[in-house]
């Protein structure tokens, strides 16, 4: 009977999920700020009872499913273009906001120096749903949201090892600056390096698969194996998730038919968005408003403390960023980086899983719960409107041009796979015929959309697509040795700055 109750509030928990995140997409309120404000009222009304977190279930089961989500969904190109700006917000920029935010929340709470350290190392992880969701609903240029989709993956790893070790020092182990440092380029170096293992071995595993069905239960013993692996090597097993999640990513969109590259990303967007509603109801059903009350201005003072420290690291990094022959990284941008500092289900996992009778321990989670629902509320619900006004939104694209060209893409790609099809003996010249013409009705109807607009070439788009076509055919061609090495890289740098210019003026930035 007892696993019939708990499975019976995990069904109830989930139904009011599901009708909150329904409800809410109908409005246009990012469903993550809906679930924690409604969990909230729920136990405060007694509807539903205040239920544990487990904070060893978010961070071994659920951790995996939403970092590899991210990851396999990423475009692995515009990360790599913009790794400069990731890595400064992910490295240095965590120990920034961890060390700028320990000092005004030691000065301003009176807590101790160690305390003040996990408490900046829990503040500093990020957590972009909502700034993510908001970048769906509101066009931006995809530099930016390559910055902060690639933050938002790396920085987790950094800011978990940091939690670690400063809770560690406020349990009074001695604080060795040597062993810190090692550890820490062991659980980010260690992370990298499973994660990269696995990515090799994934990778070739993937390409084997027969069906769909094979393709994804073989993603997700990759992606429990690397975290896990990781996690008994004492590397962090988010670095190592998010290496896989991008080399599957890439393999799956290069090997794979398209219909089990659908079929695999369906299933991991499903799991991910349960998990996102399951987990942020369940982060409202933890706050206890007079906790909240209680501790109202040391939550205030931790909100100063937090945007503080995150304005130095992003501002700081940015600038050391924008040295002589590195990106740079507009100011509007860095605003957006700064206001989309919100907190959510890990940084209340993380605080969770501290041990208990650790020094400090329950003001710090008092501390964390608060600013992490105060973030939801007054930063997560304004964001898109913030992205506007900075003017940080792209225009929305003509919807009959963007059917248009969605219509032709499909139907070159249909014909594409007919001829295909016709070349192997698998379909008879008759049925190819007659649906090829199909095909070609709608080439020209699309057509004829695109030529009566002012640009039916696609400029910028068309342009830095025949660049990256470029870069591939020279690369490849010296792989096969039909190209000299030297004389590919050098075209392929040149066709890199050329990407750059124009990625930069199609941006307006």
């Amino acid at each position: 009977m007892h696993m019939h109750e708990r499975l019976e509030g995990l069904l109830l928990v989930l139904a009011v999920g599901a009708i909150v995140a329904i409800a809410a997409k109908r409005v246009g309120v990012p469903y993550n700020v809906a679930l924690v404000l409604v969990g909230l009222a729920l136990v405060l009304l007694d509807v539903l009872p205040q239920t544990p977190l487990d904070p060893e279930i978010v961070l071994v089961a659920f951790l995996p499913v939403l970092v590899f989500e991210g990851a396999l969904f990423a475009d692995a190109g515009h990360l790599g273009e913009m790794r400069g700006p990731i890595l400064a917000l992910a490295v240095p920029g965590v120990a920034l906001s961890l060390v700028a935010t320990a000092g005004v929340s030691a000065l301003a709470l009176g807590l101790p120096f160690a305390a003040a350290l996990l408490l900046g190392a829990l503040l500093s992880i990020t957590d972009t749903v909502s700034v993510l969701l908001a970048f769906r609903g509101v066009r931006v240029p995809h530099r930016l949201a390559a910055i902060m989709e690639g933050e938002s993956l790396f920085n987790d790893g950094t800011a978990l090892v940091l939690v670690s070790l400063t809770a560690s020092a406020v349990a009074g182990a001695a604080f060795d600056p040597v062993s810190t440092a090692r550890s820490l380029v062991v659980a980010i170096a260690g992370g990298a390096a499973v994660g990269a293992a696995f990515a090799v071995v994934g990778g070739a595993v993937l390409r084997t698969t027969p069906d769909h069905l094979t393709a994804i239960l073989a993603s997700a013993v990759f992606v429990f194996g690397a975290a896990l692996l990781a996690e008994r090597a004492h590397a962090s097993p988010v670095i190592a998730v998010v290496v896989v999640g991008l080399a599957l990513g890439r393999v799956a969109r290069r090997s794979l038919a398209p219909s089990h590259v659908l079929a695999l990303h369906g299933f991991w967007e499903t799991a991910g968005f349960g998990l996102n509603v399951l987990i942020f109801l369940l982060v409202g059903m933890q706050i206890e408003a007079r906790m909240l009350i209680d501790e109202a201005a040391s939550i205030g003072l931790s909100l100063v403390a937090l945007h503080a420290g995150r304005a130095a690291a992003v501002y700081g990094c940015m600038a050391l960023v924008r040295l002589p022959g590195r990106e740079r990284v507009p100011g509007a941008w860095q605003h957006v980086m700064v206001a989309g500092n919100i907190k959510g289900s890990l940084s209340m996992a993380a605080a969770l899983a501290l041990p208990d009778g650790l020094p400090h321990r329950e003001r710090i989670l008092t501390i964390v719960f608060g600013v992490t629902f105060v973030t939801l509320v007054t930063q997560a619900l304004p964001f898109r409107w913030l992205l506007r006004a900075l003017g940080v939104a792209l225009a929305a694209p003509d919807a009959a041009l963007e059917r248009a060209r969605a219509t032709l893409v499909a139907a070159r790609r249909g014909q594409a796979e007919l001829d295909e099809l016709l070349a192997a003996g698998l379909v008879s010249r008759k049925a190819h015929a007659e649906r090829r013409a199909a095909f070609q009705h709608q080439v020209i109807r699309a057509e004829a959309v695109l030529r009566a607009a002012p640009d039916s070439g696609g400029g910028a788009q068309v342009d830095l697509a025949l660049l990256n076509a470029q870069k591939a055919a020279l690369l490849d061609g010296a792989r096969r040795g039909v190209l000299d090495a030297g004389a590919a890289a050098e075209g392929a740098g040149e066709i890199d700055r050329r990407i750059v210019e124009l990625s930069g003026r199609q941006e307006g930035h």
